[in-house]
């Protein structure tokens, strides 16, 4: 593969965990160079390799691919831009919005990509590349006993990890409280894991339970947790195709799509019985959930930052790129992002 320059583009905390497996294997296979721009938030988890703060600065480092974990770019900084996207729950609205600013989509699975090469198809101005998702390469399947020490639990002892979405149409951390605040005296170990963008009066609330077994932990990076869950606690979050990989129980709180992939609770009293049943035939899903991970992420290889990477430089050498349709022209949102990146 060439000499390339890559520039990681992280506008939101989470988005470090998905970026890192890429700078990851830049270095460790001696790819080229790699930067970072990290905006707006302070970002002190990037590595410790120079980061980029302005748009001169940029234009001055003159990527050849910028990568992205999120739905805009600057159209005028230099590179190729890539969308490798922030999670893979692609029910959720918006996923196939097509925004006129990437000139690849590097997709995780058969089932993302079939609808992206339809609407590459259609719109012509953006290439489609099935690669794998770069977060899921630091997901360590065989680490589960080591990952609960580091939250100070017992490896003998169940985890359960809990990770409900924000959205107030589909959260289940108000519905689900009271039951959970109940159960947490019980012999299971809880870890808590909210979005970013949860009520601050609901993790306020979850904080207050806080005690030798039950944990909310605030770090971005959710990959720690899962390795250490027995089972998953969540509702429509995205989390649960994450956890997919491991094959461990997953439990639902009325669920929208693909509700057999473990028990889907429709009342928050059958909790406790659901996570009995979950634990004593933690295989009782599997053949659904096998059947999920071959639609949304088949690979478990650890190698789709490579795979991206592979795929931007066959890009860049056929040029296939610069033979697409012109991008739409989009005046408002592209003068909305040029503010956002000065």
């Amino acid at each position: 593969m060439g000499n390339l320059r890559y520039l990681l583009l992280a506008t939101k905390a989470y988005s470090l965990a998905i970026l890192k497996p890429l700078h990851h294997t830049v270095l460790a296979k001696g790819l080229g160079d790699v930067r970072w721009y990290v905006s707006p938030f302070p970002g002190s988890d990037t590595p410790s390799v120079e980061r980029l703060k302005t748009t001169d600065e940029v234009i001055d480092y003159n990527p050849d691919a910028v990568i992205v974990p999120g739905n805009v770019v600057p159209h005028f900084w230099p590179g190729l831009k890539v969308q490798i996207f922030h999670g893979l729950g692609e029910e959720k609205r918006g996923h196939y919005r097509i925004t006129g600013f990437f000139d690849l989509y590097c997709t995780p699975g058969p089932y993302m990509t079939s609808v992206f090469r339809r609407l590459a198809n259609e719109h012509g101005h953006f290439l489609v590349r099935e690669t794998g998702w770069p977060k899921l390469d630091a997901l360590e399947v065989d680490k589960q006993a080591d990952s609960k020490k580091t939250f100070g639990y017992d490896p003998q002892k169940p985890v359960i990890l809990y990770a409900p979405t924000f959205s107030p149409r589909y959260s289940s951390a108000r519905p689900l409280f009271e039951t959970i605040k109940q159960l947490r005296v019980e012999v299971w170990q809880w870890l808590v894991k909210f979005h970013p963008l949860m009520d601050k009066r609901v993790v306020g609330n979850y904080k207050a339970l806080q005690g030798d077994r039950f944990k909310v932990i605030e770090t971005a990076n959710i990959l720690p947790a899962l390795q250490a869950a027995d089972m998953l606690l969540t509702d429509t979050s995205s989390v649960a195709y994450e956890y997919l990989l491991l094959d461990r129980p997953i439990i639902t709180f009325r669920a929208t799509t693909r509700k057999d992939k473990g028990i889907d609770l429709q009342h928050p009293a059958e909790l406790p019985e659901a996570i009995q049943r979950s634990l004593e035939n933690p295989g009782e899903f599997s053949s659904n959930r096998q059947h999920y991970v071959e639609q949304l992420h088949p690979y478990r290889d650890r190698q789709s930052s490579f795979r991206v990477l592979e795929a931007v430089q066959a890009v860049l050498a056929s040029k296939d790129h610069e033979r697409l349709k012109p991008k739409p022209r989009n005046w408002l949102r592209k003068w909305q992002v040029r503010r956002l990146f000065p």
